[in-house]
């Protein structure tokens, strides 16, 4: 197995498990180092935005994460709203942003009129700008942060936009931070796997902090950065730090195109 014995650090706080397993399988081993962790909204924080949802409805609706969904349902549940909540989705206009949210809706017969191109807000917005929007009113839901460009986008074109919040974004404590950064920096890792943009933000933003990015850039030439997809590889190499990611923004594509692409790498050419 070409991944056997190699060191992988999960950034992951969520489904860690899942990308631990397929690891395992592949001989490497899964070493749990969360930068970032998901902060769920208590349902009554909500409550307000919900049964206004319930009972008005929107134009459009716009999501940007799985997880956004699977919140909204669940707090829509646990305030006995969902029935009327997912009455109100049938009649709007459901507008997607990447694979995630896209698998969420699956089972639920909610079809999307609209999804991005390769899972960044910028063709999100692409996208709907063949839509006139003007009076429109869009419920969009957030991916554990604001939204600023996407926000700006919609308002400008005349939407009413009510931004929804199910969840927040946090960086891990600085202690898992410093562990993870400082087993980088001495090599003691051959691999840190990023599966969301929020894991790499985080660790970047310690490195700048603590005047370590050069080191950070220098460590990554020997420790391979891994990211689920061309998203999340974004910061890192705007970072200046190589980064590898698979076609297929999949955990299993990254575990098997990787072990593929190390065996390509390391394997003789072959002549003429």
């Amino acid at each position: 197995m070409k991944l056997s014995g190699m060191r992988f650090a999960l950034c992951s706080s969520r489904r860690g498990e899942d990308l631990a397993l397929i690891l395992k399988k592949q001989g490497g081993i899964p070493l749990f180092r969360p930068t970032a962790q998901t902060v769920l909204a208590e349902a009554h924080l909500l409550e307000e935005q919900l049964r206004k949802f319930a009972h008005y409805g929107a134009d459009w609706v716009i999501f940007t994460t799985g997880t956004g969904f699977q919140q909204l349902q669940e707090q829509a549940e646990a305030l006995g709203l969902w029935e009327a909540v997912y009455a109100q989705l049938r009649r709007s206009k459901i507008a997607l942003r990447g694979y995630k949210a896209r698998r969420a809706l699956k089972g639920h017969a909610l079809e999307a009129v609209l999804e991005d191109e390769d899972g960044t807000m910028e063709s999100l917005m692409e996208a709907l700008r063949v839509y006139p929007l003007t009076g429109q009113r869009v419920f969009l839901q957030l991916y554990g942060q604001p939204a600023p460009g996407l926000v700006h986008f919609l308002r400008e074109r005349g939407a009413v936009v009510e931004e929804f919040l199910p969840y927040r974004h946090l960086c891990a404590p600085e202690t898992g931070l410093a562990r993870l950064m400082e087993e980088i920096l001495a090599q003691q890792v051959d691999a840190v796997v990023f599966t969301s943009m929020p894991q790499v933000e985080c660790l970047l933003e310690y490195a700048h902090r603590g005047g370590q990015m050069d080191h950070l850039r220098e460590a990554f030439q020997e420790v391979w950065a891994l990211a689920i997809g061309r998203v999340t590889a974004r910061p890192l190499q705007e970072a200046g730090i190589r980064v590898w990611h698979p076609r297929t923004e999949r955990m299993g594509a990254l575990v098997t195109e990787f072990a593929a692409f190390l065996e390509e790498i390391s394997s003789p050419r072959k002549a003429g």
